[in-house]
């Protein structure tokens, strides 16, 4: 693995930027011609905001971006679809395919996890070479982005450069990336392993996943996810006694209506699984994949994950509006 100081290589590129601007780069008419060449590349113009306007105001909100949007540009900086089941698309059946179609395709596939590796690796390049442009355009007009949010997203960049060396590092980092209310670059929000058959020796296949989310409103919620011999799924999830299940059913059934894939549902409450509400808790996720890292329970695992994060957000503000409603009654 190579060695890599994300620190260094954040700070080499803020103090470049930021000496850049120091010297007037728009008034360099060899950097403007170069960077109205790259302008024009197909794949930039999706990207760079093309009017003064729309560059006035996506200035003005790099400022307040928050987790989950800082993400998504991140995700359009590496020039990576916005949705999950796109990227499979294009690395597993290689081709524009409906949903339906798609879900038969990744239930019969594997994940190549070196593909990813390079595919991060060439794109986290390619992310640099984009902010630089993106940069650029915003000197032209005399527009400046604050150094905190530079520094975010060239953080995040430098953090998925470093996750292409290993291809387990690499899955993770990207399901994260499609899960963007988690922290990005903590270690702790989301943990990864690529795991062996159940431990009841046989009932769960190669290509399963097991899933462990701790909320912060309904303790602690645990799935196994497995392809059955029909070409269907299983999920087989343990929630604590107060969680949704019925909702949490409905939201999974949608998606396998989505992809025409048959979902069964085994679901158990128990005792253990409650815990108090905590109100500085933060969701975290513990995933243990299959050897055949099958595309297609990757993709239920993730709409799964964002399901049960909806379901506890839900709760979280519907107990927020109770708080004010009391306190304005005081």
């Amino acid at each position: 693995m190579t060695n890599f100081n994300p620190m260094q290589f954040i700070n080499s590129f803020i103090n470049g930027y930021n000496t850049a601007k120091s010297a007037n780069i728009q008034n360099n008419p060899q950097l403007n011609q170069t960077v109205q060449t790259e302008v024009q590349n197909q794949q930039m113009q999706t990207l760079l905001p093309n009017t003064t306007a729309q560059l006035n105001t996506t200035a003005a909100e790099l400022t307040m971006l928050n987790q989950e949007q800082t993400v998504n540009m991140l995700k359009e900086l590496l020039n990576f679809p916005k949705e999950l089941q796109q990227l499979f698309s294009q690395l597993i059946a290689n081709s524009q395919i409906s949903n339906r179609d798609l879900g038969l395709i990744l239930l019969a596939a594997s994940t190549n996890l070196p593909q990813l590796s390079s595919l991060l690796q060439g794109s986290a390049k390619e992310a640099m070479t984009n902010l630089y442009q993106m940069l650029a355009q915003y000197n032209q007009l005399g527009l400046s982005i604050k150094d905190e949010q530079l520094y975010e997203l060239s953080k995040f960049i430098s953090f998925v450069s470093a996750a292409s060396t290993n291809d387990i590092q690499s899955l993770k980092t990207t399901l994260m990336l499609y899960l963007p209310w988690l922290p990005l670059t903590n270690p702790e929000a989301f943990k990864l392993e690529i795991g062996k058959k159940g431990s009841d020796g046989g009932n769960i296949s190669d290509d399963f996943i097991s899933v462990l989310i701790a909320t912060e409103n309904y303790g602690n919620f645990q799935a196994d996810i497995y392809k059955t011999d029909k070409d269907g799924i299983k999920i087989q999830s343990i929630t604590s006694q107060t969680f949704p299940v019925e909702i949490y059913i409905n939201l999974m059934k949608e998606e396998g209506k989505k992809y025409n894939i048959n979902i069964n549902f085994d679901t158990a409450k128990k005792e253990a699984f409650n815990k108090e509400k905590n109100e500085k808790a933060s969701t975290q996720v513990c995933m243990n994949v299959g050897p055949g890292v099958n595309p297609f329970l990757l993709l239920i695992s993730n709409s799964l994950i964002k399901a049960v994060h909806l379901i506890d957000t839900k709760e979280k503000l519907k107990e927020h509006r109770k708080e004010k409603l009391e306190n304005g009654k005081s």
